[in-house]
């Protein structure tokens, strides 16, 4: 109580506010963030961004407050409630939002112009003006059940075309998969699709997805993410979408809101189990995972890991929070206990508190 961490503008007094997703701006070092708060009828969001020198913070878009009450932050459509934000190969920044209430058709792609913060819709789940995929139903009473029902979890950009990855999931109305959004908005095609449809049609060949996926990420030419039904890992073939599940329902199984690979340990960091602090390392080599709070005895899988995670990261929720991997340092930062960020060094397992 009373802990402030870092200079600048805080959101800490908004009400029911929480970061929600983000990325690292190498040119910049800056931790861009995607933040939500005053869910319900009046969701709102905002993006923040952290300088990593000094974890000081400042609004760049969106909706804020102050002592004078609530104010709008750049031009723009309102973002609701703002789930990810993700840079795009052409210099822009891509937000994710989702309107509450508006059960499959609240999906909103925005685009953020860096330098001012002026954002503009991109594209709209279920609305026949943008890019929709079918959902292949016989019978159409209304003309949202042409399309799919789209998820609040999981979002990425190909860093290669700039088009948008957004789930799907309804046994009864389109099947489960991923969607992939071309950047324009305008055309909307399957990456990998299982389930019981009405016409029938799936795309990608293997284990079927059940639940929604989520914490998607690019590696080596594939799409990994998890399902949240049976907690399965998937490796996608972005062309054929065929899906390997990687592990299925593991001896621990590892926790899958947010996924990101580690080029120089050769592992899969995952985090954001529902209701648990878990930080899991899978190593796809040796088909073993690595928790980050339990597995320092088994040091001779994991020399880099000499000691197990301590301090903050110990003790406080991950489960909506996300995780990046700073490459300069090796370390992983988390959006942690709804409004905090939090440094953590596998090499030491030490973590520490940066911005509150």
């Amino acid at each position: 109580m009373g802990v402030n961490i870092g200079e600048g503008p805080s959101f800490a007094n908004f009400y029911n506010s929480q970061i929600t997703g983000g990325f690292i701006d190498y040119d910049n070092n800056e931790l861009i963030a995607s933040v939500q708060w005053d869910a319900g009828k009046e969701s709102k969001g905002l993006v923040v961004a952290y300088n990593m020198d000094d974890w000081s913070r400042r609004f760049i878009s969106g909706d804020a407050q102050d002592e004078y009450g609530h104010k709008v932050i750049a031009e723009g459509p309102s973002f609701f409630e703002l789930k990810d934000i993700k840079p795009g190969p052409d210099g822009f920044w891509y937000g994710f939002g989702y309107e509450q209430g508006k059960s499959g058709g609240g999906a909103r792609v925005f685009k953020i112009d860096p330098e001012t913060g002026n954002r503009s819709l991109v594209w709209e789940g279920r609305n026949g003006k943008y890019g929709q995929c079918p959902s292949g139903r016989k019978t159409v009473r209304r003309e949202t059940q042409k399309y799919v029902q789209y998820t609040q979890e999981g979002f990425a950009v190909d860093p290669k075309d700039g088009s948008f990855l957004i789930g799907f999931s309804n046994i009864k109305m389109g099947g489960v998969g991923i969607a992939r959004i071309s950047n324009d908005g305008q055309k909307c095609d399957f990456l990998t699709l299982s389930g019981q449809r009405d016409d029938g049609l799936k795309k990608g060949r293997g284990f079927d997805m059940r639940g929604t996926m989520m914490g998607y990420t690019f590696h080596d030419g594939k799409v990994y993410a998890h399902s949240s039904g049976e907690k399965t890992f998937y490796e996608i073939n972005p062309e054929t979408g065929d899906r390997k599940a990687i592990t299925r329902k593991g001896p621990k199984p590892p926790a899958w809101r947010h996924v990101v690979w580690d080029d120089k340990r050769e592992v899969f960091w995952i985090s954001g189990k529902m209701n648990s602090v878990t930080v899991t390392a899978y190593d796809p080599a040796k088909n073993k995972y690595l928790l980050a709070h339990k597995s320092c005895g088994a040091k001779y899988d994991w020399d880099w890991f000499p000691l197990c995670m301590g301090g903050p990261m110990k003790i406080n929720s991950l489960n909506y929070g996300p995780m990046r991997l700073n490459k300069n340092t090796g370390n992983l930062i988390f959006g942690q206990d709804l409004i905090g960020i939090v440094e953590f060094e596998p090499h030491t397992g030490n973590s520490i508190n940066r911005s509150f």
